[in-house]
């Protein structure tokens, strides 16, 4: 019962801790319009349907969900107030806030923590991210302001689960009235609500004036789609853009000397990697997987694109991330075994294969294609190098697709079991390696119900250990995030999931 009487205490402590959040709104300040410029447009607004972080960034002003995080990862009460499970270490109990009520102007309640649940959980939703609920058995109603969650078997991660993007509160009126079109006419409680959206431009928010917290500053935000690096830096430099992520690695110095700009750089949950598709040959040789891990340099990629701004390491999981297997290497440099292997494997004058890298993605993420590019080029592997634009890009990989791809892996949770679910179970819906691997799924499943700390993460550790033996991606390294702002915008808070909070800024 180690699991049952923890979170016992967690639920009392931060009920009286976060009691405050509960008091009557504060009275809006009105604090200007802000312009965020970033690489990408959302993708949809129907939060069952996010696979990408920049959509998470517009979707997650809008709602919320029963547990939250703060800015460096840490579970804390969200649409709930409180929380406990039982004896069995199975069933939940969570007591929601009382008084919201969502953007059409229902009422926030039990019965639509079980709407959304259950349409989560429905295979006939279609939802990309049905897993994130896959360990829920049922979801019951108590009363209008408590639901009880029942798990399949004690389930350690529920809690940062039920933080993620796709397990936001959903409106039951608003999805009855509008049927499909949730994606892009959504209903949350969050501080801001929809107001316009011009695909592949811009998306509007405003202020939710009847928010049940602390009410926005800022007026509205508008998320604009700016691909290049360098356009997004002028914008900023020029003052037409309040907000930018993506800073180019080498415009940083430049930007932290300038008085008219503040940089904002923290740790994230990223790790930017190079995937292979293991069911496409060459690929589904394992010495050609290797050859391919020993040709690309990852330390000179570092110091070269990124001007020395980003982490190196082994795992497919951040170095940040609790229970990152930190002391697993990353593949080391080595072209001469690089060309051993492939002459091995049966490749002595090496290959050609398509190169699928995003633009506007990642940091540099174009420069970084090119530099791989070349260094593969050194081995005798001839990597056409393709940059469609960014839904083509997703579709691609979420149909696995792609022979070889540079790709990003975030976490929204904080918790290893959604990214390894997701990237490398047999079904996983992220996993755009087609990696099959009966032992990876075994750990997989055995991780999800280990509730002992220090045993879960032995498993994990194992299990981190088996995917960089099978190799269906190379770690290049951690993302730090890097975002600026103009000087005179306060209060843009940046999350170590790469979420970006604008519910407390402000402009002079």
């Amino acid at each position: 019962m180690i699991l049952a009487r923890h979170l016992v205490r967690m639920s009392l402590v931060l009920a009286a801790g976060w009691a405050g959040l509960a008091t009557p709104a504060l009275a809006a300040q009105d604090g200007g319009k802000l312009l965020y410029a970033g690489g990408v447009d959302a993708q949809t607004l129907d939060p069952q349907f996010i696979t990408d972080i920049p959509t998470f960034r517009v979707v997650g002003a809008m709602y919320e969900g029963l547990t939250a995080q703060d800015p460096d990862g840490k579970i804390i009460p969200g649409l709930a107030t409180s929380w406990s499970v039982g004896d069995d270490e199975r069933t939940w109990t969570f007591k929601l806030r009382e008084g919201v009520r969502f953007h059409d102007g229902s009422a926030f309640d039990a019965n639509a923590v079980k709407f959304t649940f259950d349409r989560l959980m429905n295979p006939d939703t279609k939802s990309p991210r049905r897993s994130t609920l896959a360990a829920v058995e049922a979801v019951d109603v108590v009363d209008d302001h408590t639901v009880q969650i029942r798990t399949l078997a004690p389930y350690a991660p529920l809690l940062a689960q039920l933080s993620t993007y796709n397990a936001y509160i959903m409106s039951p009126a608003q999805a009855a009235k509008v049927g499909d079109k949730l994606r892009e006419q959504p209903s949350g409680t969050g501080p801001f609500k929809f107001g316009n959206w011009q695909p592949g431009e811009r998306i509007t928010l405003v202020r939710n004036d009847d928010y049940w917290g602390d009410k926005a500053k800022v007026e509205s935000v508008t998320f604009t789609v700016v691909p290049e690096d360098s356009a997004r830096t002028l914008l900023l430099l020029s003052g037409q853009a309040d907000v930018i992520s993506g800073v180019p690695t080498v415009m940083v110095p430049r930007l932290e000397s300038n008085k008219a700009v503040e940089m904002i750089r923290k740790p994230g949950y990223r790790t930017i990697y190079l995937g292979m598709n293991l069911e496409m040959p060459p690929f589904d040789d394992l010495r050609v997987r290797q050859a391919v891990a020993h040709a690309v340099n990852k330390e000179a990629l570092v110091k070269g694109v990124l001007s020395g701004i980003g982490t190196l390491g082994g795992s497919y999981e951040s170095s940040v991330i609790e229970g990152s297997a930190t002391d697993i290497p990353p593949y080391p440099y080595d072209p001469d075994k690089a060309r051993a292997l492939l002459a091995e494997a049966g490749h002595p004058n090496g290959f050609s294969v398509d190169f699928y890298v995003p633009t506007g993605r990642y940091t540099n993420d174009r420069q970084l294609g090119e530099a791989i590019q070349a260094q593969l080029a050194e081995v005798g592997i001839k990597a056409n190098l393709h940059s469609p634009e960014i839904s083509s890009y997703l579709n691609l990989l979420t149909q696995a697709r792609a022979p070889l791809f540079i790709s990003g892996k975030g976490s929204p949770s904080g918790d290893m079991d959604f990214t390894q679910t997701l990237s490398h179970g047999s079904t996983g819906r992220m996993n755009h390696f087609n990696l099959k691997n009966a032992e990876v799924d075994r750990l997989i499943d055995e991780q999800r119900v280990a509730v002992d700390p220090e045993a879960r993460r032995e498993i994990l550790h194992r299990l981190q250990q088996k995917v960089y033996d099978t190799l269906p991606h190379v770690t290049l390294y951690y993302e730090d995030q890097l975002w600026a702002t103009r000087a005179n915008v306060h209060d843009v808070r940046v999350y170590v999931n790469e979420f970006v909070d604008f519910s407390r800024a402000w402009k002079e």
